[in-house]
């Protein structure tokens, strides 16, 4: 694929100014640890994954904050709830990146086995990480063994059990155990709890809520984040418009029209999603899926959802 001049021109300009930032701040162009834009809190990385320079070292001096970590800060705050799940972690940029009420308990979900030496030292030096718990699996709605799953080496965030996200010879593949959610937390851990979630697992988001459906019915007030892809969820073996049929039975379903803005969109059909030049298969987007038990108030004050 061709990368425009003008792509070209801005990257050559952000890695003018953002090298000496680097070496000004860590020292180091390639790190071992850095912190995160309004974060006090070190998260371990790899220093030779391309994808932890961009998004834990580089974006941060630019003062950038991430469309999930956005999300997970400020319904954290609102909510203080009792019980959260992070699922795929990669570095724990959320997890990492926020501090906690004194009765929250946190689950961590990742499967890439290479970074989880670097999410025990984050948890180590963060201040809440006794009420932190890293499981290295794949989250399904079936228990099974020895999955494929397969890592990019150039790009730890696309790492995924879809076999055409990472379909290459440089592709590391590793067997994995294949686990429910609901399996790794306890029935009282959640009854009657507020949770927030997020997901971002490359297609996989529908078996995980799938194996998540317990502790989501047991909870008063769920709220998460996930990422919709059509094409990802197709390579996945699922319908995408099924896939939305099965979240409104069990949520109220708001995709984000202006994160900047803080404005939530409902949505009703699939059809009420933007797909990119008309193409069904095109559909990419964040949504907010807030449980049909949830009492009112679960909104932060800065956030509002438009009229359709």
């Amino acid at each position: 694929m061709k990368v425009s001049l003008y792509k070209r021109i801005e990257k050559s300009f952000k890695a003018f100014y953002l090298k000496p930032l680097t070496l000004l701040r860590y020292g180091t162009l390639r790190p071992r640890r850095a912190k995160l834009h309004g974060s006090p809190h070190w998260i371990y990385i790899d220093p030779q994954d391309p994808c932890a320079i961009k998004k834990v070292v580089q974006e941060p001096l630019r003062g950038k904050v991430s469309d999930n970590l956005v999300f997970w800060r400020e319904f954290n705050r609102h909510l203080k709830p009792g019980l959260l799940v992070d699922v795929g972690l990669n570095y724990g940029e959320c997890t990492f990146g926020a501090d906690y009420a004194p009765e929250s308990v946190l689950h961590g979900f990742e499967a890439n086995p290479r970074l989880i030496p670097h999410l025990e030292e984050s948890r180590k030096h963060h201040p809440d990480g006794e009420r932190i718990h890293i499981h290295n699996c794949l989250v399904s709605d079936t228990p099974a063994d020895d999955v494929p799953f397969l890592v990019n080496p150039d790009w730890s965030g696309s790492s995924s059990a879809v076999r055409q996200l990472n379909d290459r010879p440089e592709s590391l593949e590793f067997k994995l155990p294949a686990r429910t959610i609901d399996s790794f937390i306890a029935a009282e851990q959640a009854k009657a709890q507020t949770l927030l979630f997020k997901m971002d697992i490359e297609g996989y988001e529908a078996r995980a809520l799938r194996g998540f459906a317990g502790t989501l019915e047991k909870a008063d007030r769920p709220v998460g984040f996930i990422e919709f892809n059509s094409l990802y969820l197709g390579w996945a073996g699922e319908d995408p418009g099924d896939y939305l049929g099965w979240l409104h039975e069990r949520f109220e379903v708001f995709r984000i029209a202006n994160l900047r803005r803080r404005q939530l969109v409902e949505v009703k059909r699939f059809e009420d999603i933007p797909k990119l030049h008309g193409d069904p298969n095109r559909v990419h987007t964040d949504l907010v899926l807030v449980g049909k038990q949830a009492p009112e108030g679960w909104l932060p004050p800065e956030w509002k959802i438009l009229t359709a």
